[in-house]
């Protein structure tokens, strides 16, 4: 029995695997015994089992030689027609590819196994091959045929009443229901089963499998006790082992989220002196990451940023990807929290690229896949047709002598041959021109599936160019219409003061002075209006200025209260000169005690800008949608405010337009992800205003009611 750690830290429990701990010394041994035996073994059937063991003491050493010896023993098997040796050794075979990686011939020897034992009518046997199948396809991504293979063998193994199996299937059923998030009491109701059916065997590594996986099930929902308690059961049954590592990098998590940071780092520290040991390069890759979470918690960068370094040594290494991606992630947050942008963003780039290209890897999965099942498809009706014709060849031999002893039925039997000859063709021609068919039809899916993803590559490009432009001309026109204002009072009393001087001339001329000092009174007054509104048009260029100095990405301390009003503004005057028809009120209840926060000012200003405008739409789209009696009844209103809370500054947007619903909460900050009709919005706004209040540290709150409004509230931390 053993264990395979899939993407998201699940264990499978995989019954053909057998124990290989083996001290080397002993297992050198043990080869050479099983050598000299097969030499001097006399009896076939105990040659075949021979080679099986054999095979099996070199399955975790010498992997090529252990299927030779499986090979040996399955020709064996045939040339004495010893089923059993052949089903076993098949497994065997199906054993080793699954180890290597090689899941396509994994599943051809296992498929022969199961025929093989069907025949037999070995229950355990086919309950076991069944499991083997389902395993292989899950982690070929093929999750539908994974769970009817599991369920399959579990109602078997549940016929035969055996635990063993039983927990098996209830364990990896789990394990496949876990992939989904919307399957995750599924996962768990059979995670649990699985775990009181070991325990009434008493398999202790079957427990521990069990237990970690409800652990992580519950970790996952952030209930961290229940989580605890699981993993403290599993790390009980196999501390000091291998898999001890994984419960205990989980605790050491669970332990810093808590604030225990001395019991967090003693669990990371025998996670990854077990890894060490062992000399388990994926489970020290995780221990690593797992102690960089805790040290970022702890807010010691510099110790996250070198562990993660480690961890990505390790990860290149033994190419997992999916690590690697959680590396990167975590460092870019690390070097930010530190300061340093710039390698900040350098591992955002990282983690976008191997993004990339694992979903590039797994396009050209899905493509083997179906070239597999086309070969696979291909074979069978090979075999088939191969299986008629030695049909035939029977059946005329048998023909043949049955002219020896009647011509006349030999006749009749030769007519009824030929008939069946032909008909046979015609099934033969129509097998070939089904199977041209099917090869044409993964050819073209494969080169759709290719050009669909170059053009979803370049779509996400322009899209992202998309939404910055409309962002920008959002801002620009606020900008033009906030600024038009001063200028219009400027020009005016430019044109009144230009009349009062040619009066106050006359009345010079005339000789009244009292007039045109009165004259040159309101004169004053002009000049320090214009004066005045001037200098309001310059606060507007100057502040424009002071967040085009922004782009350079360093931050400053900054007024949030100043920011929230004059991006407010801004959108609505934008919106306003895009729609003549738009009307809104809005108000701003701003905390004038907040301190001030250190942010890149642009930056948030664009996620404040995103927000305001769409508790504008959302309020537009209201009106738009009610009746008359509603609409007369509706006064739209957004309201912008902020506040001191706990360690950081809140920022609320607030609208009364017709709400979020739940079905699509989790999905509003997926990138591209818009409710909007189309050419009205990229999806890319709040996704990307999500990762700038990230990237600042921040945090990200939504509250929704349909019919009542949205609430957008973003949280800002004071930098000590």
């Amino acid at each position: 029995m053993n264990r395979i750690l899939t993407v998201n830290k699940y264990f499978f429990i995989i019954l053909f695997y057998f124990s290989l701990v083996n001290e080397s010394e002993a297992q050198t041994s043990r080869v050479d015994s099983l050598v000299v035996a097969i030499g001097e073994s006399k009896e076939d059937s105990l040659k075949v089992k021979q080679y099986l063991d054999l095979g099996l003491e070199l399955l975790g050493t010498e992997i090529t030689d252990a299927i030779d010896y499986f090979e040996k023993a399955i020709q064996l098997s045939t040339e004495i027609k010893y089923n059993k040796g052949l089903a076993d050794g098949y497994n065997s075979k199906g054993r080793a590819y699954a180890q290597l990686g090689s899941f396509q011939e994994a599943i051809l020897a296992f498929q022969e196994a199961l025929k093989v034992y069907r025949e037999l009518q070995n229950k355990t046997g086919e309950a076991n091959i069944l499991s083997n199948l389902g395993s292989i396809y899950y982690m070929l991504g093929n999750n539908t045929k994974a769970l009817e293979l599991h369920f399959e063998s579990l109602k078997i193994s549940e016929q035969l009443d055996n635990k063993l199996r039983i927990g098996t299937s209830l364990n990896n059923i789990g394990t496949v229901y876990s992939k989904n998030s919307n399957t995750k009491n599924e996962a768990l109701t059979n995670f649990k089963r699985s775990l009181e059916v070991f325990e009434e065997i008493n398999l202790e590594s079957g427990m521990a499998i069990a237990a970690m996986n409800i652990g992580e099930v519950y970790f996952l929902e952030s209930n961290y006790d229940s989580a605890t308690n699981y993993h403290e059961v599993a790390l009980a049954l196999c501390d000091g082992t291998i898999d001890a590592t994984f419960p205990l990098t989980q605790l050491g998590e669970i332990n810093s989220i808590l604030g225990d940071f001395n019991k967090a780092y003693a669990f990371h520290e025998r996670a990854i002196e077990i890894s060490q040991k062992s000399d388990a390069k994926f489970e020290l890759t995780q221990s690593l990451i797992g102690l960089a979470k805790t040290q970022k918690l702890q807010q010691n960068y510099p110790g996250a940023i070198g562990s993660l370094e480690k961890a990505e040594v390790l990860a290149i290494e033994i190419d997992a990807k999916n690590e690697l991606v959680e590396i990167y992630q975590n460092m870019a947050e690390s070097y930010a929290l530190a300061g340093n942008y710039k390698a900040a963003y350098e591992n955002e780039v990282n983690v976008k690229s191997v993004k990339e290209i694992i979903a590039k890897t797994s396009t050209e999965k899905m493509i083997q896949q179906l070239q597999f099942e086309f070969q696979l498809d291909k074979k069978e009706a090979e075999i088939e047709i191969l299986q008629k014709d030695k049909d035939l060849k029977n059946a005329a031999v048998f023909n043949q002598r049955i002219i020896i002893m009647a011509s006349l039925v030999a006749l009749i039997l030769f007519v009824i041959i030929s008939i069946y000859l032909y008909r046979n063709n015609l099934g033969k021609q129509k097998a070939n021109r089904l199977l041209h068919f099917q090869k044409e039809e993964i050819r073209a899916q494969r080169e759709i599936a290719e050009s669909a993803y170059d053009k979803l590559i370049s779509t996400q490009a322009l899209l992202i160019q998309s939404e910055k432009m409309a962002s920008l001309g959002e801002l620009t026109a606020g900008i033009a219409h906030e600024i038009q204002n001063p200028l219009n009072f400027v020009n005016n009393f430019s044109e009144l003061s230009a009349e009062l001087v040619e009066e106050m001339n006359e009345e010079l001329e005339k000789g009244e002075i009292d007039e045109a000092k009165a004259i040159g009174k309101d004169l004053k007054a002009n000049l320090y209006k214009i004066n005045s509104h001037g200098k309001r048009a310059d606060s507007i260029v100057k502040g424009m200025l002071e967040h085009s100095r922004t782009n350079s990405g360093e931050k400053s301390l900054t007024d949030i209260n100043t920011l929230a009003d004059e991006f407010l503004r801004l959108s609505y005057h934008g919106i306003r000169a895009k729609d003549k028809s738009f009307n809104s009120d809005f108000k701003l209840e701003l905390d004038p005690l907040i301190p001030k926060v250190n942010i890149i000012g642009k930056d948030i200003g664009r996620v404040i800008l995103n927000l305001v405008n769409n508790a504008f739409y959302a309020c537009a789209e209201r009106r738009k949608s009610s009746d008359k009696d509603e609409a007369d009844d509706y006064h739209p209103m957004v309201i912008v405010s902020t506040k001191q809370s706990l360690n950081g500054v809140e920022l609320s947007v607030k609208d009364n337009g017709n709400g979020i619903p739940d079905s699509i909460k989790e999905k509003i900050f997926q990138p591209f992800f818009t409710t909007k009709p189309t050419g009205k919005g990229t999806g890319l706004g709040l996704s990307l205003s999500y990762d700038i209040v990230k990237a600042h540290g921040g945090d990200f709150r939504v509250q929704s009611s349909v019919g009542k409004g949205t609430e957008m509230t973003i949280f800002l931390p004071i930098e000590e």
